[in-house]
């Protein structure tokens, strides 16, 4: 019989009533002998968590953990902000079906013996990272990572005013950690970006940088402003609702990575983008609410259903902070809408400075992995 993967998550006054009431919840059943156990903390609690890795190892008698902190953590129909709180996840999986690798702060920590070897034994196609937002040069080293192994990874960088700790074995900072799996591992992956186009894709004709002057050979702010008036809006384009789409090259999916609106050029009918843009790029502009994030998100799910071969064993949500309450007005209503969609299973999650999928790093999305 396979063994389970079994999760939990809590709030209390301090590090220890949180801890120990995630070990109570936890063993409640016999654990597995072997196992990868995921550990996310509040940002109240980021001071302590090698403290609560300390407590939980020790008590559950599982060695191996990753995890980080963000500004609020999740569990199955959960969430958890402003509050001390952590939520755990224990996956059974044997020792020598994963690699945990420490950070990656150059591109020279790939080269790292250790990890090489690591790559040629499980040959892995799925990894899950997690990154410091303090140490943005090392994030560079995502999309080598995943070209390395054929690897597809999804995760989120760290957050919090308080600091941003990672687990990797042990508590660690700086670059980017995680964890690789052994090729026969099975997941699915959806991501949900809270956001809905409001015109058709266009074609970038001069820009540079985060400046864009012409798209169609029209220019960019005309665009902006018709395709609002045309969304029944009243040119609120610094309302924060708003936002360029950067469309993703070679996707079948229609796939964008969501940034900015930074400002605009009345004078010369230029919009600016807290993104890199270049002459031949394709763009859109998208609209993001609560009623598009709610949309966009059972859309999601729905088709991330329709790829499933039966009930996932557990799963893994990576959100960004500016998801949770500030879109779907309380702060468990993204959880309960997954829970409703797929059932109560065993789940774990943070929301972080920005999301990983693929090779790409993403913002306001939500990235769901479902182990099958």
């Amino acid at each position: 019989m396979t063994a389970e993967f079994r999760a939990a998550h809590a709030s209390g006054e301090n590090w220890a009533s949180v801890a120990s009431e995630l070990a109570e919840l936890l063993e409640k059943e016999p654990l597995p002998s072997q196992a990868l156990a995921f550990l996310y903390v509040s940002e109240a609690l980021s001071d302590d968590i090698g403290s609560i890795l300390t407590f939980l190892r020790s008590r559950l008698s599982i060695e191996h953990w990753v995890g980080t902190a963000g500004v609020g953590v999740c569990g199955s129909g959960r969430a958890y902000f402003g509050v001390p709180a952590a939520s755990v996840m224990i996956a059974p999986f044997a020792n020598d079906e994963f690699h945990i690798f420490e950070p990656l702060k150059t591109d020279s920590d790939l080269d790292a013996p250790e990890l090489q070897r690591a790559i040629d034994r499980l040959q892995p196609i799925f990894g899950l990272v997690h990154g410091d937002p303090s140490a943005p040069a090392s994030l560079a080293t995502l999309s080598e990572l995943a070209r390395m192994g054929s690897t597809y990874l999804v995760g989120g960088i760290a957050s919090g005013e308080r600091g941003a700790p990672q687990i990797a074995g042990r508590v660690v900072d700086g670059g980017l950690s995680g964890v690789l799996f052994d090729g026969k591992t099975t997941v699915q992956v959806g991501i949900s970006q809270a956001c809905t186009p409001v015109g058709p894709v266009h074609r970038v004709t001069e820009g540079r940088e985060g400046i864009v002057a012409t798209l169609d050979d029209r220019p960019a702010l005309d665009v902006l402003k018709e395709e609002l008036d045309a969304d029944g809006s009243e040119h609120s384009i610094v309302s924060g609702r708003y936002h360029a789409a950067l469309m993703v090259p070679g996707s079948d999916t229609g796939d964008f990575v969501v940034r900015n609106l930074m400002g605009i050029d009345p004078h010369n009918n230029m919009i600016a983008i807290s993104g890199d843009v270049q002459a031949g790029d394709a763009i859109r502009f998208v609209r993001r609410d609560g009623a598009a994030a709610e949309q966009d998100l059972r859309r999601m799910l729905s088709e991330l259903q329709k790829r499933l071969p039966g009930k996932p064993r557990g799963a893994l949500y990576c959100s960004c902070v500016a998801r949770g309450p500030h879109l779907f007005g309380t702060e468990s209503r993204e959880m309960m809408i997954i829970r409703d969609e797929l059932g109560d299973l065993p789940l774990t999650g943070f929301y972080g400075n920005g999301e990983i999928c693929n090779d790409r790093f993403y913002g306001y999305t939500g990235v769901l992995t479902l182990f099958v």
